[in-house]
């Protein structure tokens, strides 16, 4: 068939997907790495603006703090209460008035201080701005050999900075100093201070202390504040470590863009962060005009997709049902299509294949009648002569004998036996049927042999009694026991007949105790069985086994094993899912 005046749907939907998605995603990447740039930009320099400029006023606190503790150290009222020991109690008590008086105006001018303390270690005695005059054993707060008298250090959960005279101190563990100023600062200035980073989920800022001490909680605490503190020693330490860093670093879930900014001589430094998933208002605005164009995009592309499945996937649809009907075995399935394009050509082929899978079936099923009959006839060729030679022989010897009853009785078997021959002219019967024909063979055999051989018949099972055989599949099988594997045994020989029937298979099991059960001999059978070309040795299992395969598959036919009599074991397996 020529496929003339034909438009191809293919090629137009194709070519029309491609320039409109090409300049739509050009231009939304454009836009989008521009504004993704400049948000980028906005962020960094405005984290690097509050950064630099709190930095710089935490700095200068810090400076005041500093020479305030340097100041009350060199106050000649604080070595008169430790040096002078002339002084009576009033004098004291009225030298610790003026200094707390001095610490309270202190600590009200400056929000930064939450506390002045005064410590006096040898006297076990502290004054306290916020909470007076009181007794207290000294404990001297952890350094390292890095610190300085202005760096802070951790005590109690709060930052604080020390002053201890003798001003060189010393990191000795038995160092008890005379006197110290201790400065603590004040959480809600410090929580004022994070805040400026941002108050959200998706930034913030935290403390770090050269002691690895993280003041703040600001968004995050436990075990996120932790993650974020790791992440950023190691994206700062991959650096190098430097007293400012910009960078970036991953956890939560997300990228994170790290500042901080160290203030040397007091050991703290501030961390900033702000996650990858916060947004700016300049994002928003991109975020905005990208949705403007996604929605274009995706106008134009459920267009496609509505042309696309008219033309295409419906008409691709219909032809893959119709393959799905003819492998479930529906040839009289036939497809349409009125548009003059690539689908009509399809279904006409479509059509034809059908039509000449018809005529093929057809031919293959009248082919494999013709090949049954013509295997049956060869076999009954075959069976026939032989046994009636034996049969006559037989006859012949019961007359001289004169035993006429048992002349009668196997008259009878016989005309049973040949008019199942000729009077079933169904090539498929009831496997009753079949196993009475064999059993009827049996009888003649057994008046043949008497006592020499003992045949054991099973029953069998009512459920398979119905089930329709190809003819003439067990008493050539019988046959072969008695020719072949009975042949040499004069007394004490058996033969078993048992049936099996678990779903799907029906197993009939035909075994001796003949001499064909070595092993040598069952695997000539088998190579005869599988290979049969013509040879007189094993034709009639060979010819059994192609029928039952013809018949019900390649998952039934003839097994062959040893026998626990000692003999051959012949299993004619039939899948009973498989009905004639």
């Amino acid at each position: 068939m020529k496929k003339q005046g034909m438009v191809s749907v293919f090629k137009k939907l194709y070519i029309l997907f491609v320039i409109i998605i090409v300049i739509i995603y050009v231009s939304t990447i454009i836009i989008f790495l521009k504004y993704a740039k400049q948000q980028r930009n906005v962020e960094i320099g405005g984290m690097q603006s509050a950064v630099v400029h709190n930095v710089s006023a935490l700095e200068q606190q810090l400076e005041i703090i500093y020479n305030l503790e340097r100041n009350l150290v060199s106050d000649g009222r604080i070595s008169s209460l430790v040096y002078d020991t002339s002084l009576n109690g009033y004098e004291r008590s009225q030298l610790m008035l003026a200094l707390l008086v001095n610490m309270q105006g202190f600590q009200s001018l400056n929000n930064i201080i939450e506390d002045i303390t005064i410590i006096f270690p040898k006297q076990e005695m502290e004054l306290s701005a916020v909470e007076g005059h009181g007794s207290k054993e000294y404990v001297p707060i952890p350094r390292n050999g890095d610190n300085t008298a202005r760096s802070l250090v951790y005590c109690d959960g709060k930052a604080q900075m020390e002053l201890l005279y003798p001003l060189t101190y010393s990191i000795e563990e038995d160092y008890v100093p005379d006197f110290g100023v201790s400065i603590t600062l004040s959480e809600d200035y410090l929580q004022e201070l994070l805040e400026l980073f941002g108050s959200g989920e998706q930034a913030g800022a935290f403390f770090v202390l050269d002691g690895g001490e993280v003041l703040g909680q600001q968004p995050v605490e436990g075990e996120a504040q932790a993650q974020l503190m790791d992440c950023w020693y190691r994206a700062w330490e991959k650096q190098g470590g430097g007293e400012s860093f910009l960078g970036k670093g991953r956890c939560l879930g997300t990228s994170n863009l790290f500042m901080s900014e160290s203030i040397p001589g007091y050991g703290i430094t501030v961390v900033a962060y702000r996650s990858g998933r916060g947004i700016g208002s300049s994002a928003m605005v991109a975020l905005l005009m990208m949705g403007v164009v996604l929605l274009v995009i995706s106008i134009l592309f459920f267009e496609i997709l509505y042309q696309t499945n008219t033309a295409v996937n419906k008409p691709l649809k219909k032809v893959v049902q119709a393959f799905g009907q003819v492998q479930e075995g529906n040839l009289e399935i036939r497809i349409f299509h009125k548009p003059q394009d690539e689908f009509q050509y399809i279904y006409s082929s479509f059509n034809r294949m059908v039509e000449r899978i018809q005529e093929l079936i057809e031919n293959v099923k009248e082919q494999g009648r013709l090949l049954q009959n013509a295997e049956l006839m060869q076999l009954q060729s075959q069976i026939n002569p032989h046994f009636l030679y034996n049969s006559f022989y037989l006859i012949r010897i019961m007359a001289k004998n004169e035993s006429y009853d048992q002349i009668i009785q196997f008259v009878t078997s016989l005309a049973k036996y040949y008019r199942f021959l000729n009077k079933e002219v169904e090539q498929n019967i009831l496997l009753s049927r079949e196993v009475e024909h064999m059993e009827n063979y049996i009888d003649i055999q057994q008046m043949r042999f008497g006592d020499k051989i003992t045949v054991h018949k099973g029953q069998l099972p009512e459920s398979a009694a119905g089930f329709l055989v190809p003819k003439l599949i067990l008493q050539p099988v019988i046959e072969n026991a008695y020719n072949y594997g009975m042949s040499d045994i004069l007394k004490d020989g058996r033969i078993a007949i048992s049936y099996s029937h678990k779903e799907p298979y029906l197993c009939i099991v035909i075994e001796d105790n003949g001499n064909g059960g070595s092993s040598e001999n069952i695997e000539r059978m088998r190579e005869y069985i599988q290979d049969y070309q013509g040879r007189a040795a094993g034709h009639a299992l060979s010819n059994i086994e192609r029928r039952l395969k013809l018949a019900y598959g390649e998952t039934s036919g003839i097994l062959l094993e040893q026998s626990e009599l000692g003999g051959l074991k012949v299993i004619l397996r039939i899948d009973m899912r498989v009905t004639l």
